[in-house]
């Protein structure tokens, strides 16, 4: 009786968040899927984290903006799995377990399943696009992770944190969870003790949930949630590629700081190298300034060298795992320059080259 009331209960906060839906993001329609899991967790942990479900109703109806809703659902599914992952933290104080006896079947099943709901929301948002075989062997992987590292929020933490950043594109990057697993077991087997660190693990596996409807870019580019966002400036934009050696001068828009600049087909290319220069000034541009514009692409993103541009520009593209954002970068415009002329290297590869996105 008491699971066919949670079944029940599973469909009508799924029902309920379906009925709620009203924008058209790849993160809101996944609104019944985010109440069946906030309706499992509140199974396996803490009952009154069913009050989970109506406050996601609540982030979809009362947040207009795109932005404050799906932060918004972040605050709510973040919350969800702090409690979740520390749920057993009074009992695991007071157990026979913490003086050496075994973990119980179902607290082992509980942390288990915290690591497994939380890299359903992580990787498999927007869902169309879940590459099933490699997903299910992450999630294998990471339920050995928990098991082997002895059930506790801090072995829940460490198994997410392995397979989200794993993009499983190409195969080979699947070696990661396996050499974790590999390293965890050999030091469970050389005696180092169980370790917990609930609320550390807490806070860690919170502000990953935080940012779900734009894990890709964590995942990808974990500094970008670090940095401070610069307020809104209007845009002028001119999008012009300059292959290597080619120079053109721009008129600088009245009150324009900053120019936005980025690369094409400079992924490869490391931290430090030339992609042109600026005059007047000679203001060298770099990678590190700027970046590949669309390295940070799950498909692309094993194969690039390029780092987050350090004042990053750019936009943020898509939802879920498959967020991005592009490798646009902010230089600082010359003092008083109305007019600025920028030369691509000579340097660049074939093929590649310097982006004039526009002025800010």
């Amino acid at each position: 009786m008491e699971n066919l009331r949670w079944i029940a209960a599973a469909a009508l906060s799924a029902l309920a968040c379906h009925v709620a839906v009203q924008h058209a993001t790849p993160i809101d329609r996944a609104l019944p899927f985010l109440a069946l899991v906030v309706t499992f967790l509140a199974w396996r942990t803490y009952p009154a984290l069913m009050l989970s479900a109506p406050l996601l109703v609540l982030a979809e109806m009362i947040f207009p903006l795109e932005p404050v809703r799906l932060l918004a659902l972040g605050v709510v599914m973040a919350g969800t799995f702090m409690i979740g992952v520390a749920s057993d933290v009074e009992r695991d104080h007071a157990s026979p377990e913490a003086n050496g006896a075994p973990v119980s079947r179902g607290r082992s099943g509980t942390m288990i399943a915290v690591a497994l709901l939380a890299l359903l929301v992580l990787r498999w948002i927007p869902i169309a696009n879940v590459q099933f075989g490699r997903e299910l062997l992450l999630l294998a992987m990471a339920a050995a992770t928990v098991a082997v590292l002895g059930h506790t929020p801090f072995a829940v933490t460490v198994a997410v944190l392995v397979a989200f950043v794993t993009p499983a594109v190409p195969l080979r990057t699947l070696a990661l969870p396996f050499a974790v697993l590999g390293v965890a077991a050999l030091a469970r087997l050389f005696g180092m003790p169980r370790l917990r660190w609930t609320w550390a693990s807490a806070l860690v596996l919170g502000f990953v949930m935080l940012f779900f409807p734009w894990s890709g870019i964590v995942a990808r580019a974990f500094p970008y949630f670090l940095r401070k966002v610069p307020p809104p400036s209007e845009r002028t934009y001119i999008a012009n590629a300059l292959s290597a050696q080619r120079s053109v001068v721009y008129d600088v828009p009245s009150g324009a700081r900053s120019v936005i600049l980025s690369g094409a087909n400079v992924a490869r290319l490391r931290r430090g190298a030339l992609l042109g220069r600026i005059e007047p000034g000679a203001i060298a541009v770099r990678v590190g300034d700027v970046a590949d514009w669309g390295y940070m692409r799950r498909d692309h993103f094993y194969e690039a060298h390029n780092p987050l541009p350090r004042d990053a520009a750019g936009r943020i593209r898509d939802y879920g795992y498959l967020a991005w954002v592009d490798g646009a970068g902010r230089v600082a415009l010359p003092r008083g320059a109305r007019t600025i002329r920028v030369t691509a290297a000579a340097s660049l590869p074939r093929g590649a080259s310097l982006q004039v996105e526009g002025f800010e």
